[in-house]
């Protein structure tokens, strides 16, 4: 992924996750809300229910026998009244002209739509966060590949300090098809730019001192370059070789013999186990750093074990009868 594609995809994805998380939570709201809101409706239309029951009024306790105690009603005739409204919100009274039984809070219109509207809510929701975890998930995949990428290259860096080369980069590799098409100085500010982007990178600045040394014939600019690189951190053999290189140039086209032994007394005096270091020796004149051979080891002759003598004799040694020791 090239280095402007990147920040703007985090950008995106980060994004794309805060708007659909806030999405979820909204719907997953709105459908909480209406969910409170049916269990209302459905409170309220029990409790009309209880209300609208009938009950037992006075005549027909008078009927079964019993006395009433409340004093006689003076009742009015149902066309005398005026007319109340009813439930629905019409004038007209009931059919035994007794008024209505009070509504608490009448079932609006429209539950069907309400459900359906909850089940919208709820798949919108579900969506919403289903598209907030892809969001995380491919962010969470970009970052890692960057650490990879990252912790790769420094790991790299440190087992093969030396010998490392950095992959080249499709950017790079078209700045270096400008210059083969003899486009010098649109190859260099591609390089620049490349440059600037992966200041790790100093074989590019390198190359773009080559390019005005070779191509351009701008010796000084050539110069100028490899003093920058020679700022940085690089590996002892690729600073002594590219120290070597300003020393040719201060020494050749630019005729600056005194930055020329300073360089050459600089190498020889911070980097002197380097191939470079004894390349400068030589051209300063001083002699190659002696160092006394190893003493060969002197092999051990094996000593001899010293002979045993010979058990003394005994004394008087046991000999047969009739014989005497020699004397």
């Amino acid at each position: 992924m090239k280095p402007v594609v990147r920040p703007v995809a985090y950008a995106v994805l980060i994004v794309l996750a805060v708007l659909f998380f806030f999405r979820f939570r909204a719907a997953d709201r709105r459908d909480v809300l209406r969910s409170t809101e049916r269990k209302l409706e459905q409170l309220n239309e029990a409790a009309n229910r209880e209300v609208g029951a009938p009950s037992v009024n006075a005549a027909s306790s008078n009927a079964t026998g019993n006395p009433s105690t409340n004093p006689p009603s003076t009742t009015l005739p149902a066309s005398s009244l005026p007319p109340i409204p009813n439930s629905v919100g019409s004038t007209t009274p009931n059919s035994n002209g007794a008024p209505p039984p009070p509504v608490l809070n009448p079932t609006p219109p429209g539950t069907a739509s309400a459900e359906e509207a909850s089940r919208k809510d709820r798949a919108t929701a579900i969506t919403d966060m289903a598209l907030f975890l892809l969001s995380l998930v491919i962010l969470g995949i970009l970052a890692a590949w960057d650490v990879a990428q990252y912790f790769g290259g420094r790991a790299g860096q440190a087992v093969m300090a030396e010998n490392y080369l950095p992959p080249t980069d499709k950017e790079y590799e078209a700045a270096e098809a400008e210059w083969s098409k003899g486009n010098h100085l649109d190859a260099l500010n591609m390089m620049r730019a490349y440059l600037k982007r992966n200041p790790n990178e100093q074989h590019v600045a390198i190359r773009i001192a080559e390019i005005y040394e070779k191509d351009l014939n701008n010796y000084l600019a050539a110069a100028l370059e490899l003093e920058d690189v020679l700022q940085r951190k690089l590996p002892r053999e690729k600073w002594g070789w590219t120290a070597i290189h300003l020393v040719n140039i201060y020494s050749g086209k630019l005729n600056q013999t005194d930055k020329a032994l300073l360089t050459l007394q600089r190498i020889v005096r911070d980097y002197p186990e380097t191939a470079a270091a004894k390349k400068a020796r030589q051209r300063l004149g001083l002699p190659e750093e002696s160092t006394p051979p190893a003493a060969e080891p002197v092999a051990e002759t094996p000593s001899r074990p010293p002979k045993a003598s010979p058990p003394p004799e005994p004394e008087n040694p046991a000999l047969p009868k009739g014989f005497r020791a020699k004397k």
